[in-house]
C-alpha cells in the first residue's frame, strides 16, 4: 500500500459524504494504492451509516469505530495503528482542509523533507478561534522553540517508518511537529487553503483548548521523551467497517 489517508471525524455527518468523495477523486488523480481511514471518535450522528453507503463496493474505503470517544489524538492514533500504507496522510473531518491540496505536500516530501506540514495562512475561522490559536502558538514557540507556523494544522505527510515509537494521546496532536522534530525529523511547509465550515460545529471551546493546550505543553516541554510517548491507548475499537463488501470486522 502507497498511502493511507486517516480522518478522525465526531459528528459529522453533514460534511463526510462531500470529504470523502474530494479525497478520493485526489488520490485517483495521485495514481498508486491507497486506503481512505476514516476513525469515528464516538459520534452520536449519521456520520457512520453515511459512510457507509458511499463506496460499497470499493475497497480503499475503512472506516473504524471507536466504542467511546476518546478526542482526536487517539482516533489519530487508531488510524495509525492500523494503517498499512507506507506515506501517511492526515486531514481533519470538519470539511475545512482541501484535499486538492494533497500533491503539493507530496511534491514536498520529493524536496528530502520527512514531513510536510500544512499552513493554513488565511484561516476562515471566527476571529476568538484565530486569536486563542496565535497566542498558544507564541507561547509554544517560546517554551519548544518549534519554527512551524501553523502547528494546528492537521493537513500534513510524513512516512510510517517515521512513526515508530510515537504515542498521540491527551492533545498531543497539537504537538505533532515538535515530537517529529525531537525524532530528528526535516519539517517542510506548504501553505494550504482553508475553507469555512459548512455544516456542524467546532467540537473544541476556545478555554478548554488552551488549558488542555497550556497542559500538554508542560508534558512535551519537561517530560523524557521516551517517557512521553510510553502510555496506555485508552481507544477501544468496537467494529471496523470495510466497504469492499459492508462486513464488519
Amino acid at each position: 500500500m502507497d498511502y493511507s489517508v486517516i480522518i478522525p471525524i465526531h459528528n459529522e455527518e453533514g460534511c463526510v459524504e462531500s470529504l470523502c468523495r474530494s479525497v478520493k477523486d485526489t488520490m485517483d488523480k495521485i495514481g498508486g494504492k491507497y486506503e481512505i481511514i476514516f476513525v469515528d471518535d464516538g459520534s452520536n450522528d449519521s456520520s457512520v451509516g453515511k459512510l457507509e453507503r458511499i463506496f460499497l463496493d470499493s475497497n480503499n474505503l475503512i472506516v473504524i469505530v471507536l466504542a467511546k470517544r476518546v478526542g482526536q489524538s487517539e482516533a489519530l492514533q487508531a488510524g495509525f495503528d492500523n494503517a498499512t500504507g507506507e506515506i501517511y496522510i492526515t486531514l481533519d473531518g470538519d470539511g475545512q482542509n482541501d484535499p486538492a491540496d494533497i500533491p503539493r505536500l507530496l511534491d514536498k516530501m520529493k524536496e528530502g523533507y520527512d514531513v510536510a506540514h500544512g499552513w493554513r495562512k488565511n484561516r476562515q475561522d471566527p476571529f476568538l478561534k484565530i486569536a486563542a490559536s496565535q497566542i498558544a502558538s507564541i507561547v509554544r514557540k517560546l517554551t519548544t522553540r518549534d519554527s512551524i507556523h501553523d502547528v494546528g494544522c492537521s493537513l500534513r505527510t510524513f512516512r510510517k517508518k517515521d512513526m515508530e515509537g510515537v504515542c498521540l494521546w491527551g492533545g498531543l496532536h497539537r504537538f505533532f511537529s515538535t515530537i517529529m522534530t525531537k525524532k530528528g525529523c526535516k519539517i517542510g511547509e506548504v501553505i494550504v487553503s482553508h475553507r469555512p465550515r459548512k455544516s456542524g460545529v467546532s467540537k473544541y471551546g476556545i478555554l478548554g483548548r488552551l488549558k488542555d493546550g497550556a497542559i500538554d505543553l508542560l508534558r512535551v516541554s519537561f517530560t523524557d521523551f521516551g517517557a512521553l510517548m510510553k502510555h496506555q491507548h485508552k481507544y477501544k475499537i468496537e467494529r471496523i467497517i470495510r466497504a469492499k463488501n459492508g462486513a464488519d470486522n
